[in-house]
């Protein structure tokens, strides 16, 4: 994405956003969170998802590659949660199943830009990035799954004051 103006400034990089795939690990999780220490079969959450049975396989796949649900095989086998709800952030759901949140090119951990050190809008970058993976954090599969509370973010996003100590650069920052 780039921003134009007087000057144009480097952001490159595709829009971040929830994947379909996403969508549906979240989806299999909550059949998984509401059924308390049961067995749900991949072909069962693919149909109840919507969902081609190979997409739901690759899904099952790296959410057992990040710990959170087990595969059991056999006639009586399935899956099921490895973890408690209650452990489980949205955040560590989203980025088993589609890598890091990463709000553009230059807030990526090794991100690079060559305007990055001195853009103005870097900070911004690097700022919203923060406060989304704090939303994602304070809420649970199981606050989803079982309503038990809306997500919230760190107060310290509500002070502006703040804002240098979450959204710094590693130089100082400047419009070009």
């Amino acid at each position: 994405m780039c921003i134009r103006g007087a000057a144009t400034v480097c952001l490159q990089g595709e829009e971040m956003d929830i994947s379909r795939k996403t969508d549906y690990a979240l989806r299999m999780l909550s059949m998984l969170a509401e059924g308390e220490d049961c067995l749900l079969s991949v072909r069962t959450a693919a149909e109840s998802v919507d969902v081609p049975y190979s997409f739901a396989r690759s899904i099952q796949h790296g959410l057992v590659q990040a710990g959170i649900i087990e595969s059991l095989r056999g006639v009586r086998g399935g899956m099921r949660l490895k973890v408690d709800p209650k452990d489980v952030t949205i955040r560590q759901i989203v980025e088993a199943v589609q890598g890091p949140l990463v709000m553009n090119d230059c807030t990526a951990e090794n991100g690079a830009c060559p305007r990055m050190d001195g853009c103005c809008y870097h900070p911004l970058w690097v700022g919203a990035q923060e406060l989304l993976r704090s939303y994602l954090d304070s809420i649970t599969l199981d606050d989803i799954v079982n309503n038990r509370r809306y997500p919230a973010v760190d107060p310290k996003f509500a002070d502006r004051a703040n804002f240098p100590e979450y959204a710094s650069c590693s130089k100082g920052c400047s419009c070009l």
